[in-house]
């Protein structure tokens, strides 16, 4: 009898550890993924504040460029505001590499966008279709 129950208590050992591997191995692949995909919306998110900074600049830069000509418009001495002068050709160039660093980082989020919604629609599946739930009458006792 003693070795029917060591058979019995070694089969539940086996089943006992290839569940544990097989939960293991799933939490394993579960964690590299949400690893990953943490990954990825941190790095959007890196991306996002970037474009918020340059969207900052890109503002005061405008602001910069209006008191700039406020300035030199209501002078006494008023000289023509032209796009050579240094001030405000330094301010046009400021304000077209914000422009182009916003560009960039919309079109990174776009694609980001872009790309999330494709995986989302390829793991969409049909939702399964519900039978009607069975009606029952209720017994009453008399």
């Amino acid at each position: 009898m003693k070795d029917e129950t060591k058979e019995k208590a070694t089969k539940i050992w086996n089943d006992i550890k290839a569940g544990l591997k097989t939960g293991f191995d799933a939490t394993k692949k579960g964690l590299s993924k949400a690893g990953s995909t943490i990954q990825t919306y941190s790095d959007l998110g890196v991306v996002q504040l970037e474009k918020k900074q340059f969207e900052s600049k890109l503002k005061k830069a405008y602001a910069s460029l209006g008191e700039l000509a406020v300035s030199k418009l209501t002078a006494k001495s008023a000289a023509p505001l032209t796009a050579s002068d240094p001030e405000v050709a330094e301010l046009f160039k400021d304000i077209s590499n914000y422009s182009k660093e916003v560009a960039k980082r919309d079109k990174i989020l776009k694609a980001a966008t872009k790309d999330s919604g494709a995986k989302k629609d390829a793991a969409k599946k049909a939702p399964a279709k519900k039978s009607p739930a069975k009606k029952t009458a209720a017994k009453t006792t008399k």
